[in-house]
């Protein structure tokens, strides 16, 4: 027939990758079978989802849907809901779903489609198994982690039994249940399952594939997020030997993978070599991406970091500034990627000495985090921490205390008694104490201080608590000779 030419014709176009006129034959397919009086509804089913694949395919998510969600409809119509081809269109439909970031109805898709799988092909069938994936990916993209995970080791479960235990396919998995455990903060499962991934694909794919690179940049990040940086800088130098041979010197993956070991470099404190990972990482993005790309902004961000800690306040500060430009034009002013840009600018313009930008910087971070992440967020009290410092270096002590007070019980409640941060606000505090001779006040909170840097780890030798151990007895004596004045003593100014 005619309308089964056009489908053939649609068929060849496919094959040659010329979409639009595959599109065209198989919607001539369409309407002419629908005009015969007796409808080849197969025929119809096919050239439809044939039509929703290529419209997948080109990024015309909406029409894929609509010619998918047609056919489904003539599917259930004429042969039922409990159909193979009815589970394959809705599998196919959670998959554009997804694309559109519309996860709800891509899980309800999958579910649907899992359901007729399971009656028709059993709990064991590679099919169920690619169905389970599928609703891994998505439920992870949701933040559903547990539900990823138990998608994930059905998937998993069906693979080992059906293919055996070095298989392609069941690395694939492994990768993604490490992906997720990654992003819960289970770094130590993550490994364990990235580092099996790798193994299997070793074996099955050889040392220079590209999903081995893949997994090796992951696990890269996992032994970065462990502490391990020495390991987690060989992971990702053979990933970036395997992306530049596989995927091209130039490409997005290699650009990911040179950022990352800017961080490393950055945690190091070998900061010439994270910074000349990041330049090359941030000229990368800019060629593939644009220069007005959120990953530029997040090289730039981090480039600024890098050049602070170097003391180069005039690059920190121009790379900050490329990177608050990026962030608020993409993601608007009140976003807290752009709150911590903008808190970081407030540190440089503080260590400049010009307070009032500081200060200026420090609101707007500190607004943005009390409306998108809650007052108690520890983030907040980082923000407020800076503001203290500020007036302390303004000497406004009152306003500093306070800062200090709102900053301490936000990371007592998140970080608890014996962190770090605790130990820095306490220390600050006391500083602050003693430029107003509360000699009484600021013994206490050098105390503990001193009491928190050594819960931390530190020995008596680290240069915090060193520092702290002499501003105690200066602390001590200046409140012994107040003491002997019978409290009336004369305002003292102390180092800060």
């Amino acid at each position: 027939s005619v309308g089964r030419t056009y489908r053939h014709m649609g068929h060849q176009y496919l094959n040659q990758y010329d979409y639009k006129e595959a599109i065209d034959s198989y919607s001539e397919s369409v309407r002419i079978e629908q005009l015969q009086e007796y409808v080849d509804h197969k025929r119809v089913i096919l050239a439809l989802n044939s039509m929703g694949m290529i419209y997948g395919m080109t990024g015309k998510a909406e029409k894929a849907v609509e010619n998918y969600g047609k056919s489904l409809a003539i599917q259930k119509t004429n042969f039922g809901d409990n159909n193979l081809q009815v589970a394959e269109t809705l599998n196919s439909m959670g998959i554009v779903y997804g694309m559109m970031g519309s996860y709800d109805h891509a899980v309800e898709c999958y579910s649907e489609a899992l359901y007729v799988k399971i009656r028709k092909l059993g709990k064991d069938h590679e099919e169920v198994a690619d169905v389970y994936f599928n609703l891994g990916l998505v439920h992870n993209k949701m933040n559903d982690h547990e539900a990823a995970i138990n998608a994930y080791q059905e998937a998993l479960r069906i693979r080992k039994d059906r293919l055996g235990e070095e298989h392609e396919e069941v690395a694939r998995v492994l990768h993604h249940i490490g992906v997720v455990l990654s992003d819960m903060g289970e770094v130590g499962d993550a490994m364990r399952f990235y580092e099996e991934c790798l193994r299997i694909r070793r074996l099955i794919l050889g040392d220079e594939h590209e999903d081995v690179a893949r997994t090796l940049h992951n696990l890269g990040l996992v032994y970065y997020d462990s502490g391990n940086y020495d390991r987690s800088l060989e992971c990702f130098e053979d990933a970036l030997r395997l992306g530049k041979k596989k995927v091209g010197r130039k490409s997005e993956k290699v650009a990911d993978t040179l950022h990352s070991m800017g961080l490393v470099y950055q945690k190091l404190a070998n900061f010439k070599e994270a910074i000349h990972s990041y330049e090359k990482a941030v000229s990368i993005r800019r060629e593939k991406l644009g220069s007005s790309h959120l990953e530029v902004a997040a090289t730039l961000h981090n480039m600024g970091d890098v050049y602070y800690m170097m003391g180069d306040l005039e690059k920190a500060m121009e790379t900050y500034e490329g990177a608050f430009k990026i962030r608020a034009k993409q993601l608007g002013k009140d976003d807290v990627d752009v709150a911590a840009t903008r808190n970081n600018m407030g540190v440089v313009y503080m260590k400049r000495g010009d307070h009032d930008q500081a200060m200026e910087c420090f609101s707007a971070a500190l607004a943005i985090r009390e409306s998108k992440l809650g007052p108690d967020h520890e983030k907040c009290s980082d923000t407020l921490h800076n503001m203290g410092l500020v007036h302390k270096n303004l000497k406004e002590f009152p306003e500093a205390i306070g800062r200090y007070e709102q900053a301490l019980r936000v990371r007592r409640m998140q970080l608890g008694e014996n962190d770090m941060k605790v130990a820095d606000t306490l220390y600050n505090m006391a500083i602050v104490y003693a430029n107003t001779s509360e000699y009484s006040k600021a013994l206490e909170r050098y105390k503990e201080a001193l009491r928190t840097y050594r819960e931390t780890g530190m020995t008596d030798d680290h240069p915090s608590v060193v520092n702290t151990l002499q501003w105690i007895k200066w602390a001590q004596k200046k409140l012994a000779k107040q003491q002997q004045q019978g409290g009336a003593g004369h305002k003292h100014k102390s180092k800060s």
